[in-house]
């Protein structure tokens, strides 16, 4: 309805509500405007604008100038034109006066006085908000950053005669914008600009930023007196002969620049400029869609849209999302701790966190060091290995085998037991400790008889492997590698943190192969996909052997938050939601749509293979497309979220998924592979 109005004609700040209607249009925070005041006429304000106008123009940023009454034959327009080199930005002047004097007395002279109400009415129509294109498609809408140039100082006259300042402090031109003062730099400009910040404030304007075009003595001045306000100072100007080009290249002007854009960016601009995002560029980042909530199976995007997801956040989001039994669980142990540190203390949501995590792992697993990631407990694991060989005299047992295509986490050691080509760790190499690799199980032999004496432990993904490749194996060479480790004294690390918790139909995978492990790490939907946690789970005779000859050798790992008590709270409730469920007839009943709605797919010259094992159901490209973000925003567009890796189009959904959102999903999928080809 809103949308409506305006389309039609209605201005905002009129009858359609004003600031609310602005804010239920603007809602994603994709448009932002900045109003540039000055302390004086001539101390550099154009030469702010264009330097944030130019800071939006780096980072690929939509932008517009806008100045709402210009006197004189020379344009402000102009001038930012001719400084911007190829400027894909937009300018808007609203009212232009021939005669270059105040604008009451040009205004006068021309008989087009403008009312302060007309005048409103104007810059609402230009101000932050988004073209009936943008309105209909938010999304398709590029991030806009306004920048809104007032004339001359804060209390120079409108077109009216109204100090200008009183003006633009109409409630809806500053709920929609963030304002900046531009100090004046001469002899006397202290004074002036403390007068202005003054004005500003008893209108009820408070700036983010003073800023002054040279001037360092009064910029050091006024931020002594500015009231918390960060004054920002650029270099001086060059001689008024001289441009400015190599002026806005300066280190200390592009860097003030951005400290200034930095204040008014849309999140979304911000976050590009400023958030690393995971596996992506900082210079050239992958596109990210903003979350405003999920509920069950759905992430609601800010832009108003609604999104499947095919990922459970990365597979830990095993119920969906904002689950009440896991909210009870969180609400209630945050009555009681947040977190407490778990050196010389203990507390009742760990302890009972343990009895679980015993009692559902596979048999012989009694002893749980709890961990803040799964990485963390990766590395713990390789540490418990080498310490469990090195107390016991036997230092040489250092290294680690595993199978290439795999992945174990981003920390040190992980790393190094990750795939050296195919993983996104190559980039280490000789950084990391070397280990041996092997292409597929059926090697394990050969490698433990020549090389055993000096391998610690065998570390898989127990049958399949994940972020590596999405690749499944058979349960009998999981088997046989436990016998093989068994024979030659080589402990067996199972990396459950993918697998655990019922995605591949069993409760762990290692159970698919009815083996135990030594050492088994598991995370992820430990949580439900409430907050990080993981935990390895080892054997007696690995504890004790840790623990030297006499016993008293302690493993020398502490994360700071281990078993932090609001985690492993949720941690118990989501384990035992789980187990109450009927987890094991949903991951069969998603397997079988899985197989018969992706099997389409197979049918594409861009799809090397189609598979499917319980919850997880993955479509292999032939080869990866050269722009992965254009398949990701295919995806998007079909109202689905699902996140491609390299070849790989896969999804891990929450086992609660009815069948028609999944069916979304897997339609999705075939459609948007289908149109690879």
């Amino acid at each position: 309805k809103l949308q409506f109005l305006y389309l039609i004609g209605a201005r905002p700040g009129c009858a359609v509500g004003g600031a609310n209607m602005f804010r239920a249009v603007r809602g994603s925070a994709r448009w932002a405007s900045l109003v540039v005041y000055g302390a004086n006429t001539e101390i550099g304000k154009t030469v702010v604008s264009c330097g944030v106008l130019r800071a939006a123009e780096r980072a690929a940023v939509a932008s517009e100038y806008i100045k709402p009454v210009q006197t004189g034959p020379d344009t402000d327009e102009a001038w930012i034109r001719k400084n911007i080199p190829d400027w894909t930005g937009t300018t808007t002047t609203l009212y232009h006066y021939a005669n270059p004097v105040s604008p009451h007395l040009a205004a006068r002279e021309e008989d087009r006085v403008v009312t302060d109400g007309e005048l409103v009415a104007r810059v609402l129509d230009v101000l932050a908000v988004p073209t009936p294109k943008a309105m209909q498609d938010p999304a398709a809408a590029p991030e806009t950053l306004q920048v809104f140039e007032t004339a001359g100082g804060v209390l120079s006259p409108a077109p009216s005669g109204t100090p200008q300042g009183q003006v633009y402090s109409h409630p809806s031109i500053t709920a929609r914008s963030t304002a900046v003062l531009v100090g004046d730099p001469k002899l006397g400009g202290i004074s002036a600009t403390l007068c202005a910040l003054e004005s500003l404030r008893a209108r009820g304007i408070e700036p983010v930023k003073i800023v002054f075009v040279g001037g360092a003595t009064n910029a050091e001045a006024v931020a002594d007196q500015a009231g918390g306000v960060r004054v920002v100072a650029l270099p001086e100007l060059p001689p008024p002969d001289v441009p400015l080009t190599e002026w806005y290249t300066q280190a200390a002007a592009d860097a003030g620049f951005d400290e200034i854009a930095r204040a008014v960016y849309p999140d979304g601009l911000f976050d590009q400029r400023h958030i690393w995002h995971p596996y992506t560029s900082m210079a050239k980042p992958n596109p990210t869609w903003c979350v405003e909530r999920a509920e069950g199976r759905t992430l609601y995007l800010s832009d108003g849209r609604a999104l499947v997801d095919g990922m459970s956040s990365w597979w830990c989001s095993i119920h969906g999302y904002n689950v009440p039994e896991l909210n009870a669980a969180a609400h209630a142990q945050l009555s009681k701790m947040s977190h407490v540190m778990y050196g010389g203390l203990r507390h009742q949501p760990a302890t009972e966190l343990a009895r679980v995590l015993v009692d559902i792992t596979p048999a012989g697993l009694e002893k749980v060091f709890l961990c803040d990631s799964g990485s963390v407990s990766i590395e713990a694991a390789m540490k418990m290995a080498v310490q469990y060989y090195a107390a016991n005299g036997n230092a040489a047992k250092r290294k680690f085998v595993t199978i290439r295509n795999g992945y174990h986490g981003d920390t040190h050691g992980a790393m190094s037991v990750c795939d050296p080509v195919n993983s996104m760790h190559s980039l280490f190499k000789g950084y990391l400790a070397e280990q041996v690799f092997i292409d597929h199980l059926q090697d394990l032999e050969g490698v433990l008889k020549e090389q055993g004496e000096s391998i610690a432990a065998l570390i898989l993904e127990p049958i399949v492997q994940g972020a590596g490749g999405m690749l499944f194996y058979p349960p009998e060479w999981l088997a046989a590698a436990r016998g093989l480790c068994t024979q030659h004294d080589v402990l067996l690390i199972a990396d459950e943190i993918a697998t655990g918790f019922g995605r591949t139909g069993e409760l762990f995978a290692c159970t698919h192969a009815g083996i135990s492990p030594d050492i088994l790490c598991c995370g992820k939907a430990l949580t439900g996909g409430y907050m990080t946690l993981a935990a390895l789970v080892t054997t007696p005779h690995v504890a004790r052997a840790v623990s030297g000859p006499d016993g008293t050798l302690p493993f020398m790992h502490g994360p700071t938050y281990m078993a932090n008590p609001l985690a492993t709270a949720v941690a118990v409730a989501s384990t035992k939601l789980l187990l109450s469920s009927p987890w094991r007839a949903n991951v069969r009943r998603i397997e079988a749509q899985l197989k018969a709605q992706l099997a389409p797919a197979a049918a594409s010259p861009a799809v090397a293979d189609v598979r499917v094992l319980g919850a997880i159901g993955v479509v292999e490209l032939a080869a990866a497309p050269a722009t992965p973000q254009d398949l990701q925003k295919a995806l998007v567009a079909e109202g689905v979220w699902v996140r491609p890796f390299g070849k790989l189009v896969y999804i891990m959904p929450a086992f609660t998924i009815t069948d028609a959102e999944l069916a979304t999903l897997t339609g999705a999928i075939c459609k948007v592979v289908g149109n690879l080809s």
